[in-house]
């Protein structure tokens, strides 16, 4: 059996103070992490903040603070909330560390040869930094019903990655099961959402 395992929760929006939602993940992952670390595995558990965005941006801008000044203060709410609950992580990660950005960097030039420039259009809320299909936005009468704003029309150039090209080798994956998804029918699910091929997705938020 392998000794290391991978811990890693959500990593919330530098956009608000923690809450009771984000309490029940980082103790369901405590839990998990204690558990396989009292059988024997080295475990690397890591936790952190997403400190990019629009979201950020405007509340930093709300408050009358630079991004960073707004992202350092709530970074330290969640850093201090997590300390409250006795979770033993091994790694707080913020998205503007030094070592992130050499990370992102690393990865985007090994991927280079299959991103590429395309126009996206879509429906955008800023609050879920995610796009919307038509019908999403029909049925909610154009308004997201959690952040109660309207959403926006966006038509820009973004990046792709060309999730296309790696089609057979996914489906090879799962089927074979040395990538593994749990429950099993939501391995089904993946493979019929991906019976015409997987889409290329958008890797770049909105310029506004």
């Amino acid at each position: 059996m392998e000794k290391n395992l991978y811990v890693t929760t959500a990593i919330p929006y530098a956009s608000g103070k923690p809450h009771i939602g984000h309490a029940i993940d980082y103790l369901l992952a405590d839990s998990w992490a204690r558990y396989w670390k009292q059988n024997g595995k080295t475990v690397r558990f890591q936790v952190g903040t997403d400190e990019h965005g629009n979201k950020v941006s405007a509340k930093a801008l709300a408050e009358q603070k630079t991004p960073q000044e707004f992202a350092d203060a709530i970074s330290a709410d969640y850093k201090t909330f997590i300390q409250k609950m006795d979770v033993e992580y091994t790694d707080f990660v913020r998205t503007t560390d030094d070592h992130h950005r050499a990370a992102c960097q690393y990865i985007w030039q090994k991927l280079q040869p299959y991103i590429y420039k395309g126009t996206y259009d879509g429906w955008y809320c800023v609050g879920h930094e995610a796009f919307f299909t038509d019908k999403e936005v029909q049925d909610n009468g154009g308004i997201c019903p959690d952040h109660q704003t309207n959403y926006q029309q966006v038509s820009e150039e973004n990046y792709f990655l060309k999730c296309s090209a790696f089609t057979d080798q996914v489906r090879e994956a799962i089927e074979s099961k040395r990538m593994e998804i749990v429950p099993e029918f939501r391995a089904k699910e993946f493979l019929e959402l991906m019976k015409d091929g997987l889409k290329d997705v958008s890797i770049s938020r909105p310029k506004k």
